[in-house]
């Protein structure tokens, strides 16, 4: 009998901290493929990186990316988080705490 994939609500997500050359933080999620934490975490920064060359985005972290280069931003896993409610609700808090700079368009603090 074929093993059953999990409930995409079910699977383990990655909390990001990404930090510019100047010292400007953005904290995000990512699903957790299989068990590799940095792969899944290169994926979605390839993501941001054609939001912010490719296609041109106007996202604050988009404009960073493009004003202080990709190579120069500093990448790292903050925790993993079992459900995708959970992951959500651990981002939000961890930007609020951190008051990150590149989330807060449409974040209340």
């Amino acid at each position: 009998m074929a093993e059953q994939r999990k409930r995409r609500s079910d699977r383990n997500h990655i909390i990001y901290l990404l930090t510019s050359p100047s010292g400007l933080t953005y904290v995000g999620i990512t699903v957790m493929q299989g068990r590799a934490k940095m792969e899944s975490m290169d994926r979605r920064w390839a993501a941001h990186c054609r939001n912010a060359l490719e296609y041109g985005k106007d996202y604050r972290l988009s404009q960073c990316i493009r004003e202080e280069g990709r190579e120069n931003f500093r990448r790292q896993v903050i925790e993993v988080v079992r459900g995708k409610a959970e992951a959500h609700s651990r981002e939000i808090t961890i930007s609020k705490q951190m008051q990150t700079p590149l989330n807060m368009v449409g974040m209340v603090f």
